[in-house]
């Protein structure tokens, strides 16, 4: 753990030291689902999200909402703007909802009142959105799925010597267990982002390309099967014109406050 906040410390000053106002920064990725591997022959990125603040030019002048991903020591930094954090949230992205529920984090201490309140309804948020978060996390496996057996330029070289892209089957088994236990055994998402340590070995197999590629590509397919079954045997229970979505207007508000606390404290610096 200390690793990990060391090097979110050092990211948040490194992005501070070239004018960005960090209001979060986390770890995204294997970390939070404990299948993170450190051997000599693979070693897990540190790869984090920070969410930045916009300053009072950037908002006079309607500048766009920066998202960029860089390159880091450790990994990949993703910089988002607060705004389009906010946008993507709110929709339930399986890669955003997970921002809020990660145990390696550190909150500017300007807006840790702000952030507190968000922690305390990040559980209310994705029981509001529980329609469009099974979608997203069947979709993304649905991008895995996709990405299996395809040589994109970063995982040519496996599927070349594999025929497959172990890590795409990895997030595959992972994110229809993590559906399973939060909407089927009723897990906290902390909970599910975690497999059990059953599964773990199998999962890790499957990362390090050490399972056939016959193997792979039959257990992929049946549990693709599993999913959309199970997936839309949720969504047939759920009806979403009866579910109540202001907690997605605190989040907003939340976000503002943000933005509001980031120019007033600007604002005295200047005066």
């Amino acid at each position: 753990m200390n690793k990990l906040m060391e090097a979110l410390k050092q990211q948040k000053e490194l992005l501070e030291s070239q004018g960005y106002s960090v209001a979060y920064i986390c770890i995204y990725g294997s970390q939070n689902y404990k299948l993170d591997i450190y051997t000599e022959d693979y070693k897990s990125d540190i790869d984090m999200k920070a969410i930045i603040v916009p300053n009072l030019d950037d908002l006079v002048f309607n500048s766009k909402p920066v998202s960029i991903a860089v390159d880091t020591e450790w990994g990949q930094c993703d910089i988002k703007d607060i705004r389009t954090y906010f946008q993507t949230l709110l929709k339930a992205n399986h890669a955003y909802i997970e921002t809020l529920f990660t145990k390696y984090y550190l909150v500017d201490e300007k807006f840790t009142e702000e952030f507190k309140q968000i922690f305390s309804m990040k559980e209310e948020l994705v029981q509001a959105l529980k329609a469009q978060f099974i979608r997203s996390l069947y979709g993304m496996m649905c991008e895995k799925e996709k990405a299996l057996c395809h040589p994109y330029p970063s995982t040519a070289h496996k599927i070349e010597k594999f025929g497959y892209c172990g890590k795409q089957a990895h997030h595959i088994g992972r994110l229809n267990i993590m559906m399973r236990d939060y909407f089927l055994w009723n897990k906290t998402l902390e909970e599910s982002m975690c497999p059990d340590e059953k599964y773990r070995e199998v999962l890790i197999e499957y990362k390090l390309n050490i399972s056939p590629l016959d193997t792979v590509i039959e257990n992929v397919k049946l549990t693709m099967t599993i999913a959309k079954r199970f997936k839309d045997e949720i969504l047939s229970k759920i009806d979403e014109s009866k579910i109540d979505y202001s907690v997605k207007d605190k989040f907003i508000a939340l976000s503002q406050d943000i933005i509001k606390n980031k120019i007033t404290q600007e604002m005295r610096i200047t005066q």
